[in-house]
This record gives structure tokens, sequence and C-alpha cells, in this order.
């Protein structure tokens, strides 16, 4: 399975990319322009998008645009965050995420949200 993670912090994206490739394989990038560039010429089966990337890209930026260049619904998009709201909650699900990550991740989320068993 592979996993794209978008997040603006580098530390907090080399942190996850190490986690996660003890199990996965994993494509990383701190901006939409990166992101969606990767995004158009290869295949992902889950992404996670950190929800705040700048004070003007959010998650839901991301994933628009990710499902532009795919032209189609992105399956398995997870907002990573510290916090979100039961209101912001509702507006990144009919954005189109599944569910929201809380920071920091572990393996047993990642695992859980995917329906992947060890």
């Amino acid at each position: 399975m592979k996993i794209l993670i978008v997040d603006d912090e580098a530390l907090d994206l080399f942190i996850a990319k190490t986690l996660l490739q003890t199990e996965f394989e994993v494509e990383g990038f701190t901006t939409l322009n990166e992101c969606v560039a990767w995004a158009a010429h290869n295949e992902f089966d889950a992404v996670l998008i950190d929800y705040y990337l700048d004070t003007d890209t959010f998650a839901t930026h991301v994933l628009a645009a990710l499902q532009k260049v795919k032209r189609e619904p992105i399956r398995n998009a997870y907002v990573l965050s510290n916090y979100v709201d039961s209101n912001l909650f509702k507006d990144l699900k009919k954005a189109g995420f599944e569910d929201v990550i809380s920071k920091p991740i572990s393996l047993d989320v990642i695992r859980a949200k995917l329906g992947v068993t060890q």
C-alpha cells in the first residue's frame, strides 16, 4: 500500500515517513505544488494531509487539487491535525475526507483507519 503524506513541517513529515516506511511505501511533500506534480504521474492508496499548510493552503485545497489531477474522488483521505472541532469536522467530511487523525500519528491508528492487519 502506498501512502502520500503532505505536511509543511519538514520535521513532522520526516517523522511520519520514517514511522510509516516500516510497513508501507510512502511519498511525502511539503507543498501543494510538489504533491500535485508527483500525483499527476503516480498512484497512491491513501493520503494524509496536514490541516494547515500555510496562510492560503489548507487540507481541503490539497484534496481538491488531487481530485482535479486524478479526475476522480480520492479514497482514504485523512486530515492530520492536533485539534479539529465538530463544525470543521463536518466541513472536512463534505470535502471528501474520511476522518481526522490526531498528531502525533501511530502505526496502530494508521493500520486501523486503512483496515490493514499486522
